[in-house]
């Protein structure tokens, strides 16, 4: 896999600053020269055999190389994931992830797994067990300091877990919480193929494939044949990937009794407590799962895209927000779809609409305690919004051109107009039909079972947040359709183009000035342009033009193209088209944001290395956690120092991976 000088240097850092240098070592030596074996890696690094294997075992349970074994030969050749081995920056905006949104016993869980790499079902609940009947055989004693303590895997070798209740079952919520990770997608069953590449995978299927035709394959017919086998093959072997999940989905579904679990940041979620789904677990404890980057990027994309309703719209309407990306994301489990396996995922609705979400099942997973009511204005007479053109359905996505989106619809295309059927009725239906569901209302009990209205006026509040997401110049939210008081889907491809020139424009407004930034617009706008007209379309003199222009033509921003009039190629007989190409200039932001992390890691070492006797000090035993009881006051303040640095570097480093994940991974 090619990756650019920057981004290898970096996944070495990476590896090198969490798990030391032999598996840097080995890692480096991949990325350079490809695929090789025990003995090629031997040869290359100057280690011997033995060193080698324990490094490729740790880079095998850190899941960070491919391997494939050749049945006719029987050797193993090994391959680098730069893309696993990037992912270990994220790890801390992973956990804090985790725990806001599932709570502090799914923080250990998958704590514990991304300390190990990946971890067996029956290791991951026995901290829990243990700590269960810790607490029943010391019922009539005190806990370690006063709170239960489970011992996981974490990076000091315990994870502390503290529960508020302490009549909660650890046990218990620990099955839950796993079934529901692994019911989300967080984590992941660890099968055969996972540590196999893409071209591998569909290779041994080929070959296998071809060994029926010893002649090889001939015509159409046989081709086309033989395509669909591979096409089959690759949807079985994704089908069994998802046979733990599929199964507890269906636990789940068929569960009548259900408890509401408080998280972090004072929202819940629901946790199905069945029987079924601990029987399903209890026959799986021999299942090794592993952390799903690509749903966790998902949970990353969300939380991104509710800061940019924040940003834009509101703190509550950015809640609301949040509440639908949740509910939609449960049927997403990759940010972009898998196009070396050419699998579509089979839980996709229609195409041209994508999936879909209902105001009712919004309602039900809002958090009860957040007010509605604030964040949307009030308005001074009665019919001053045209309901038909506010509960407009739009049933197809917009189309994407270059930096802006097509006012033509492409054939097959229609156009929802404004007539009785292509409006949503239900604004006007939510202002006197209730919902029954287990959302809380303002000041109203809810009642199941009874024809009253309730939960009205804080559904039809809710929806009022959907309207005026629908309604946005960035596309937020789309009104799809009329069931269940209206139904909403995400364009998540314009909308993320959107907020891609959004950071573009930022960077390149920062770099180069309003005119830079005015330039950059008309470039992308028109295309290729001639240096005679520029100036006129941009309202500025011909040589400030020629001086910006060349000047983020040598950052990389905008390329020239020469056209000679004649043979003579003169300057003067010579048209100079200026334009913008943004995958190239996608492609030099990502390079140099990788080599900005490089940049901080390796100042973060120099840092260690010039307060190396301080951190020998502070690492002592008797020292963690009084520092500034046990260090004298020059030492303490270097440590305090050095602190300062580290959280300003690595903030920075955190950073430059969110505008990463905007321009390549979202």
């Amino acid at each position: 896999m090619l990756v650019t000088k920057n981004a290898a240097e970096l996944c070495v850092l990476l590896i090198s600053e969490l798990y030391g240098q032999l598996p840097s070592r080995i890692f480096a030596d991949l990325l350079t020269r490809g695929r090789s074996t025990v003995a090629q890696l031997a040869q290359h690094t100057s280690l011997n055999q033995r060193q080698v294997r324990h490094g490729l075992a740790v880079l095998i349970q850190l899941n960070l190389i491919f391997h494939h074994t050749d049945h006719d030969t029987g050797i193993t050749n090994y391959e680098a994931n730069p893309h696993a081995a990037y992912n270990l920056v994220r790890t801390g905006k992973i956990l804090e992830l985790i725990l806001t949104n599932y709570g502090q016993v799914a923080h250990a869980i998958v704590h514990g797994v991304l300390v190990q790499g990946h971890a067996k079902i029956s290791d991951l609940i026995a901290p829990f067990k243990n700590e269960h009947g810790a607490r029943q055989s010391s019922a009539n004693g005190t806990l370690q300091n006063g709170h239960p303590h489970v011992n996981g895997n974490g990076i000091n070798g315990t994870t502390d877990v503290k529960i508020e209740d302490e009549d909660i079952d650890l046990d218990e919520r620990a099955y839950d919480t796993l079934a529901q990770l692994i019911t989300s997608g967080i984590l992941e069953p660890v099968t055969s193929t996972t540590y196999q590449s893409a071209q591998d995978i569909r290779a041994a299927i080929e070959q296998e494939y071809l060994a029926n035709y010893p002649t090889g394959i001939r015509g159409s017919k046989q081709t086309a044949e033989f395509e669909k086998h591979v096409r089959e093959r690759l949807k079985e072997i994704y089908k069994q990937n998802l046979q733990l999940r599929r199964e507890l989905e269906e636990a789940s579904q068929s569960a009548h009794s259900s408890k509401r679990q408080k998280l972090a940041n004072g929202a819940t979620f629901t946790t199905v407590g069945s029987t079924e789904t601990r029987r399903i677990l209890d026959g799986k404890l021999d299942t090794v799962v592993r952390v799903n980057y690509d749903k966790c990027i998902v949970e990353l994309r969300n939380r991104r895209l509710e800061r940019y309703v924040e940003d834009l719209i509101g703190d509550t309407t950015a809640k609301v927000y949040a509440t639908l990306l949740a509910v939609l994301s449960k049927k997403i489990f990759r940010c972009q779809a898998d196009k070396s396996l050419e699998i579509e995922d089979e839980e996709n609705d229609d195409p041209s609409t994508g999936l879909r979400v209902t105001t009712q099942e919004v309602f039900e997973h809002l958090s009860p305690s957040l007010d509605v009511t604030a964040g949307v204005g009030m308005l001074h007479e009665e019919g001053a919004i045209d309901v038909r053109y506010a509960e407009k359905i739009r049933r197809f996505p917009p189309q994407l051109k270059g930096s802006t989106l097509q006012e033509t619809l492409e054939e097959g295309e229609e156009i929802v107009g404004s007539d009785d059927e292509d409006y949503d009725h239900s604004g006007e239906a939510t202002a006197q039909f209730g919902l029954h569901g287990q959302n809380g209302t303002n000041g109203v009990d809810i009642q199941m079972g009874d024809g009253a209205p309730v939960g009205a006026q804080r559904l039809y509040q809710m929806r009022q947040h959907l309207l005026i997401l629908a309604e946005s110049t960035q596309g937020f939210v789309r009104h799809c359709g009329a069931a269940d008081f209206g139904e909403w889907t995400v364009d998540f491809e314009p909308l993320l183009q959107r907020l891609k020139f959004v950071e573009l424009d930022t960077l390149i407004e920062n770099r180069f000035g309003r005119q830079g930034l005015r330039l950059t617009r008309i470039l992308r706008e028109k295309g290729k342009i001639d240096d005679k007209t520029l100036p006129t379309l941009a309202l500025m003199k011909k040589s400030d033009v020629h001086v910006k222009m060349a000047e983020m033509e040598m950052a990389g921003f905008l390329d020239v193209q020469e056209v000679p009039r004649d043979s003579n190629r003169t300057a003067a007989r010579t048209i100079y088209f200026w334009f913008f190409d943004l995958h190239r200039t996608l492609q030099r932001i990502l390079d140099n944001s990788y080599k900005s992390m490089v940049r901080c890691l390796q100042r973060l070492d120099v840092e260690r290395r010039k307060k190396k006797d301080v951190l020998q000090t502070v690492d002592r035993k008797d020292v963690q956690g009084m520092e500034e009881e046990k260090l004298r006051g020059d030492v303490y303040n270097s440590y305090v120092e050095f602190l300062e640095i580290e959280q300003k570097l690595l903030g920075q480093v955190a950073r430059l991976d969110d505008l990463v994940a905007v321009f390549r991974d979202y």
